[in-house]
């Protein structure tokens, strides 16, 4: 079972998420994006279409699969998948600092690392006391 610490760290996570969604729209980050732009080449698709739906099946998928890694002892591995969001959000602040300018999703993303450090502290500790 997972800890309440746990899924109080991944209740905050999930509410970060979706306000870096409402950054990254408000701000037009699939504009600026050279992902996006690469990726949405690769399927015949625009940056933005690539973003939408992208980021909407995420968002969607997040609490769906949340419920499930709590009801499916199992599905542990989703949790470890979830924790990579905060290194790869990452882009966002190095993408700033390179440019000495405001990168859409910048604000937002300053506060993944340092819910990332306490999200994977208690999921390793989790996995130590074997409560997943």
């Amino acid at each position: 079972m997972i800890s309440k610490k746990l899924k109080t760290i991944t209740h905050v996570a999930l509410i970060v998420i979706y306000l870096h969604g409402l950054e990254e729209i408000i701000t037009g980050f699939y504009h600026n994006d050279s992902t996006m732009a690469f990726l949405g080449n690769y399927f015949n698709a625009s940056a933005s279409q690539f973003y939408w739906v992208s980021h909407v099946i995420w968002w969607v998928s997040l609490p769906i699969l949340f419920i499930a890694v709590l009801k499916i002892k199992k599905l542990f591995w989703l949790m470890v998948v979830f924790g990579s969001v905060f290194f790869i959000e990452i882009h966002h602040v190095v993408k700033a600092l390179f440019s000495m300018t405001y990168y859409p999703g910048m604000i937002t993303a300053i506060i993944y690392p340092f819910i990332g450090f306490f999200y994977w502290r208690e999921l390793i500790n989790n996995f130590k006391k074997r409560k997943i």
